[in-house]
């Protein structure tokens, strides 16, 4: 397989900026998300310029890298389900362009989209519910604990689509073109 050596570049460099942000998440306690849902916009970037082959190698090595430098673990599964979430709906928008006609590709998108995330989302409220909240909450909260992780996980996923691009088409567009990429 010929890799030309800006695609390297770029995605070495963006390979470092997610370990970076990874990191970042790690050391500023209350903007974890944030900079673990940036580190997962990368995933999504380097999908776009150069493929979806080249976008699960990008993710692998950053799983990999971030298992080896990351010190709080538990911020790398949350991590792959953001870059996993990117991957799979920017396949599936991949699919519907070549398949759907324009019309109803809009509305298969979002109902992809929630199925992706749903798929992802519920075993993990479902099995582990203390990735969400502590043990304190989760005592507190009793019947209303699942209601709550259900409607705010829809929620977070309105933010995290809207974020992801806003992103993707207005940052990342002024950072290609002030680079050149």
């Amino acid at each position: 397989m010929h890799v030309s050596t800006k695609k390297l570049t770029v995605s070495a460099m963006l390979l470092a900026i997610a370990v970076i942000l990874l990191y970042l998440g790690n050391v500023v306690e209350s903007s974890t998300v944030f900079f673990l849902a940036l580190a997962a916009f990368c995933t999504g970037i380097i999908q776009r310029k150069y493929g979806i082959k080249s976008g699960w190698v990008f993710w692998i090595a950053n799983m990999l890298l971030g298992l080896i430098v990351i010190p709080q673990k538990l911020y790398m599964v949350t991590f792959a389900v953001f870059s996993l979430y990117i991957l799979l709906t920017e396949m599936g928008w991949s699919c519907l362009c070549r398949r759907v006609d324009e019309k109803k590709r809009n509305r298969m998108f979002v109902i992809l989209r929630l199925v992706i995330f749903n798929v992802m989302y519920l075993p993990l409220v479902f099995g582990m519910p203390k990735l969400f909240l502590g043990e304190a909450l989760l005592l507190k909260a009793g019947d209303l604990l699942y209601p709550l992780l259900l409607v705010g996980g829809q929620l977070f996923l309105v933010l995290f689509d809207r974020a992801y691009v806003y992103f993707q088409g207005v940052i990342w567009e002024r950072i290609r073109r002030a680079i050149k990429l």
